[in-house]
């Protein structure tokens, strides 16, 4: 139990020593091992590269991009005016899509996009990084080399909530992009919440009350709010500052057509076994989860992390996306078994 209490007190101020620099931070090692310690403790380290803990940016070349117009066309000298903006998950940074099958690389050439990679906190709330991503889009689109004619947002696991929240609160913010988005992909979100950290939080609550396991009751109280917020997958500050709670959910995103991409280790849709585990960290989407219009996919055989870059994925993807027409359309090819509302 004391070794317990000394990781619990003393991870976060080491990883925050001066010696933890940006080189060593954007090594290979250095990398993963930063994404794991900003998920797990927040704003209370420092960022994954350069900047702030607070700052989100965009990447290219495993470096930060400014937003100035100078910046991007070097950055982005292929520039088209269809951008199609990548989100990571939790623990993740934007390298997580270049581990195998690069959606990205791919639809550039098949669809004529433009790729944008984004890094953020994903310890943080997951609506203080959607407000940052509604700014940086703000900015991003302004200096972009090209006038922007439409935008596609693609997050996994809690990128496609920071997505969503973004989407929100720029209608709350009139921003000035928001007309310009088409479609919205999430793939493996708990858009009702991760199971796993609701057992923790209540874990947690009964260790706390126990004096001998006090010092592992403060260790699971050092969990990220990013963390915190996937137990009900919250999206908006109202629902974990207001105390409005997991049913309330914000208004907006009307004429954004929507792919809702889950995933079980069964290959069989509708098991029992598929709904227990769903894809290791998350359960499959159902019709009735959900308080939007959306397309659903399912994927059989698959974990969480395969929806990154597994080629039934980005088939079902670009099947989608190459698709005219209103929300709740069915997707025609490329998944084992397809719900639509």
């Amino acid at each position: 139990m004391a070794a317990t209490a000394l990781v619990s007190s003393q991870l976060p101020a080491l990883l925050a020593r001066d010696y933890w620099t940006t080189s060593v931070l954007e090594s290979a090692p250095g990398h993963y091992v930063a994404a794991v310690a900003h998920g797990m403790f927040g704003a209370r380290l420092p960022a994954a590269g350069r900047g702030s803990s607070a700052e989100m940016t965009i990447r290219s070349e495993r470096r930060s991009v400014g937003l100035g117009r100078r910046s991007l066309a070097s950055a982005f000298p292929d520039a088209t005016g269809h951008l199609v903006v990548f989100l990571h998950g939790l623990v993740e940074t934007e390298r997580c899509w270049f581990r195998g099958n690069d959606f990205g690389a791919r639809l550039a050439d098949d669809l004529d996009t433009s790729s944008v990679y984004v890094r953020y906190n994903s310890g943080r709330h997951v609506s203080e990084n959607g407000n940052d991503l509604v700014a940086l889009l703000t900015r991003l689109v302004a200096s972009w080399p090209v006038p922007v004619t439409d935008i596609v947002l693609i997050g996994h696991s809690m990128g496609g909530l920071v997505a969503r929240s973004a989407l929100y609160q720029a209608q709350e913010q009139r921003a000035p992009w928001l007309p310009r988005v088409t479609r919205l992909v999430c793939l493996g979100t708990p858009h009702r919440g991760a199971p796993l950290e609701r057992r923790v939080a209540q874990f947690a609550e009964l260790l706390s009350k126990s004096a001998l396991a006090a010092p592992l009751a403060r260790l699971l109280a050092t969990r990220s709010d990013g963390i915190r917020d996937l137990a009900h997958g919250y999206v908006h500050q109202k629902q974990w500052a207001a105390g409005a709670g997991p049913h309330w959910q914000p208004e907006g995103g009307a004429g954004i057509r929507r792919l809702f991409v889950s995933a079980t280790l069964s290959r069989t849709e509708g098991s029992a076994w598929g709904r227990l585990v769903g894809d290791l960290l998350v359960a499959p989407v159902t019709a009735d989860d959900l308080t939007e219009d959306a397309d659903i996919v399912w994927l059989g055989g698959l974990n969480h992390f395969s929806l990154l870059h597994d080629d039934a994925v980005y088939e079902s993807l670009l099947e989608w996306l190459r698709t005219n027409g209103h929300q709740g359309r069915e997707v025609p090819a490329g998944c084992d078994a397809v719900q639509t509302r």
